[in-house]
């Protein structure tokens, strides 16, 4: 049994620790604790991705996203779409962002990072830990998903937590009232998992 510990970095950028280490989203906050061996980009919003800590934590690491991510910010990775798998370990899923080109979500090990996403694509295995957007006009859609997918432990986050996180304590207060585990981290906590 492998001991999985990720840490949110505010925004919607998360550090996974735990066979390989991984950098989703990286805009962060708190600073990373150490470099990437994988970076992984979720679509190409201005606030998942930020150069200096890209080039700083993971720029020596393997860097995957969808095409028109790679294109908008002028980098060298591999395109990814949903149903693709990254080092047989992380699989690469669909997702529905607002007003983006491409999107993808994440699973690995029972962590899902859902980038943007209200609608959260079935892993078909067991979904630990979801990190997920806190938008108040999708709060419906949050509950609805995650009744169907049973995550043992929801995290809001996409969100600068110097600016408040009312909208994190929103939605954790009626997933709270819908009997659904949830946390809101500060920036740089981090939460563990058992796969």
């Amino acid at each position: 049994m492998i001991t999985i510990k990720v840490r949110w970095h505010g925004n919607a950028s998360i550090e996974i620790f735990g066979g390989v280490h991984i950098l989703v989203d990286p805009n962060p906050v708190a600073t990373p604790e150490k470099k990437a061996d994988v970076v992984l980009l979720t679509h190409e919003h201005d606030d998942h991705f930020d150069r200096n800590a890209y080039e700083k934590f993971g720029s020596d690491a393997g860097l995957y996203a969808p095409e028109t991510t790679l294109e908008k910010h002028n980098l060298e990775g591999a395109s990814v779409k949903p149903s693709d798998e990254i080092a047989g370990e992380i699989k690469v899923l669909e997702s529905d962002c607002w007003n983006s080109d491409e999107s993808v979500s994440y699973f690995y090990k029972g962590v899902l990072h859902s980038g943007d996403s209200a609608s959260f694509p079935d892993p078909n295995k067991k979904v630990e830990l979801v990190f997920t957007a806190c938008f108040p006009d999708y709060y419906d859609d949050y509950i609805r998903e995650f009744k169907r997918l049973e995550p043992e432990l929801v995290v809001p986050f996409h969100y600068d937590p110097r600016e408040g996180n009312d909208d994190a304590a929103g939605l954790k207060q009626r997933l709270d009232d819908e009997g659904i585990p949830s946390r809101v981290l500060e920036a740089g906590e981090s939460v563990e998992i058992s796969d």
